[in-house]
């Protein structure tokens, strides 16, 4: 089962848009194959061993363009590289470049940021395989050039900038508070309640998808530093179950401010 006649034009021409020539087409279909949608074609080949190429390749645009173009300390560099490269950022392309219109999977599949990043790194090992590493920067560039991303932000937090003084002194901080890593959501009440703060609080944002399959979009809110500013800090996670929503909500918080935590699967 392939893309109809009509969406592959219009992937095509979207290709073209992106300055993206001489892909051979199986492996464009592969690109925006989930796995879920062997299902309903048990013989499509899915995205996942072109996502493994995709994010060696992603990490090695970010860490080369950090290299040249700074001067900064490998810890600082690998935090700027997690902000280029992660789920939320690649997610944020999949959705500017509108690339769910041509996304095979099963019907009642709603994709989470983690599936969508990984449709925008496979899209690069594709790229990889018949075009080489120059071409995958010039895409890089591209996408940068045309809809701002990724982000130049900043890391939030209290009158400090993004560098590397900036984590050593919250890691300092947290060791003195006596803190110790568990899974984000108890280290984020632990900082909270060593500091006698109010506790982050989880709100669901969206339900979507049928009862039996709900996707859940949930934010946590919290003031998590006693000093001035005295500031509300928030992050949105996505997930099949709310408590998956409310983890990654607090893992995104808790990358924020540099604030160390055990990943949850």
């Amino acid at each position: 089962m392939t893309l109809p006649i009509e969406e592959d034009a219009n992937l095509e021409k979207w290709l073209q848009d992106l300055g993206i020539n001489g892909i051979d087409k199986k492996k464009m279909l592969a690109v925006f194959t989930h796995p879920s949608f062997k299902g309903i074609d048990p013989a499509a080949e899915d995205y996942e061993r072109l996502e493994f190429l995709g994010d060696a390749v992603l990490g090695l645009i970010s860490a080369e363009e950090l290299v040249i173009s700074s001067s900064e300390t490998v810890g600082s560099m690998t935090e700027k590289r997690k902000l280029l490269v992660n789920n939320e950022t690649l997610s944020r392309i999949f959705d500017r470049l509108k690339m769910g219109r041509f996304l095979r999977k099963a019907i009642k599949f709603h994709p989470s940021h983690k599936d969508k990043a990984n449709v925008v790194e496979a899209l690069f090992g594709a790229i990889f395989l018949d075009l080489r590493y120059d071409a995958c920067k010039q895409l890089w560039e591209t996408i940068f050039r045309k809809i701002g991303i990724p982000p130049r932000r900043k890391v939030i937090a209290p009158s400090t900038p993004e560098n590397a003084q900036a984590r050593e002194a919250y890691l300092k901080f947290y060791h003195d508070l006596g803190l110790t890593p568990k899974n984000a959501k108890n280290t984020l009440q632990e900082l909270c309640q060593k500091q006698n703060l109010p506790l982050p609080e989880y709100e669901e944002l969206k339900r979507n998808g049928p009862n039996h399959e709900p996707f859940f979009q949930v934010k946590v809110t919290a003031k998590l530093f006693k000093k001035q500013p005295f500031l509300n800090y928030s992050a949105i996670g996505e997930g099949r179950k709310k408590c998956i929503a409310e983890m990654k909500a607090a893992e995104r918080l808790c990358d924020q401010i540099f604030l160390p935590y055990i990943p949850q699967d």
